[in-house]
């Protein structure tokens, strides 16, 4: 029997050559100089972070399948890639448009979310300086109607899209950009609405909505009101947001346990069922200049979590599907992250641990790494 939790994991497809950065580059950049050029900002800090399998072009086809085919054996079933849409025209989704899509067989299902932020310079930030413009999050009416109609048309009437009891999955990163972006929160629900009604038109069937940040100043009925179906969090740094750190190191157990009370408090707080994130670790610093101190203020000047143990991220997997089981209709855990290596949340291997977590993660939903399945790739364990 299938383990009644989905488990989705973040994809973020900055590993590659995108030509719209290219002249604030170089032709050619990737965000693994930035892994490269790592340094420790303190004793036992892991830097520079090593991917086992090496700084991989993840637009050549037999990477992305190597990736789907670990992510399916560690009984993920549905990568959630960071999707980016500035100024009219698509920005890193080179990865998903023409290499994933264009596999025969990639074992795995796959969904959006919409990072609708600002695109700053980190690459790498200097202390003392605001991080500079690139790219506006929000978009007007007329091009949301427009990026949607585009992701309506290449991406949910694709059969491997992931859907939640039949309905194609759909994240909004920042509820308040899109809000005010479409100018207004009247507007937003309108432009939600005709979201919904165009991809039923075109075959696409129903949507689900889940908000995954930017809704704090929102009451829970203004959220149903908006159309939303689920609200949750990209990670666990929100608390930062709330209670800022004061030391450069920060414990595992103690992130874990304070975004795990953020899970209930949105529970007590909402209608609308709350989807967990776990996070594996968090390590921000490569987005520093190596030759700056580590000053901790906004992201990504923000603290280095230690001692995040394939253990202890078990543990928190096998809590978060333990919470799900509260929600009478959407059982989905996310997971942060597949790859973010420039945040240090991923679970691809690296060469401190090497897939030490992807089996842990295999562990605590209850698959094993041994067969397959035509689902997933790994089947419920005994």
């Amino acid at each position: 029997m299938t383990h009644p939790t989905e488990i989705a994991a973040i994809y973020f497809p900055s590993w590659h050559n995108e030509p719209r950065r290219n002249d604030r580059h170089h032709d050619g950049f990737t965000e693994w100089e930035l892994i490269q050029a790592g340094r420790p900002r303190f004793d036992g800090h892991y830097q520079p972070q090593v991917p086992t399998l090496g700084y991989l072009d993840e637009t050549i086809p037999e990477n992305m399948q190597r990736s789907c085919d670990l992510a399916t054996q560690a009984g993920i079933d549905a990568f959630l890639w960071d999707w980016y849409w500035y100024d009219g025209a698509d920005f890193l989704n080179r990865p998903l448009n023409e290499t994933f899509l264009a596999l025969p067989d990639s074992g795995i299902k796959f969904a959006l979310m919409w990072a609708n932020h600002d695109w700053v310079h980190v690459f790498p930030a200097r202390v003392g300086q605001k991080p500079g413009f690139v790219f506006k999050g929000g978009i007007d009416l007329a091009e949301f109607t427009r990026m949607t109609d585009v992701i309506i048309d290449r991406y949910l009437t694709h059969p491997q899209y992931w859907r939640i009891n039949g309905a194609a999955w759909f994240t909004i990163f920042r509820v308040n950009e899109l809000i005010n972006g479409v100018g207004g929160f009247l507007a937003a629900k309108d432009a939600l609405e005709g979201f919904r009604r165009s991809a039923r038109e075109a075959g696409a069937g129903e949507l689900h909505l889940n908000a995954m940040g930017g809704y704090d100043e929102y009451t829970a009925a203004q959220l149903v009101e908006l159309g939303l179906d689920t609200v949750g969090t990209y990670g666990w740094n929100a608390q930062w947001e709330k209670t800022p750190p004061t030391t450069v190191t920060y414990e595992y157990e103690q992130w874990r346990a304070n975004g795990q009370q953020e899970w209930e408090d949105l529970r007590a707080e909402h209608t609308l069922e709350v989807i967990p994130t776990v996070a594996m670790g968090w390590d921000s610093s490569t987005r520093v200049h190596p030759d700056d101190k580590l000053e901790l203020s906004e992201w990504p000047y923000l603290p280095v979590v230690t001692n995040n143990s394939p253990e202890a991220f078990s543990e928190a997997i096998t809590d978060a599907i333990e919470f799900t089981k509260h929600n009478p209709d959407t059982k989905v855990v996310l997971v942060n992250a597949w790859n973010e290596w420039t945040e240090g949340s991923y679970l691809e291997p690296d060469s401190r641990t090497g897939d030490a977590h992807l089996q842990a993660l295999a562990r605590a939903v209850g698959r094993t790494r041994a067969e397959v399945t035509d689902r997933t790739g790994i089947p419920t364990a005994d």
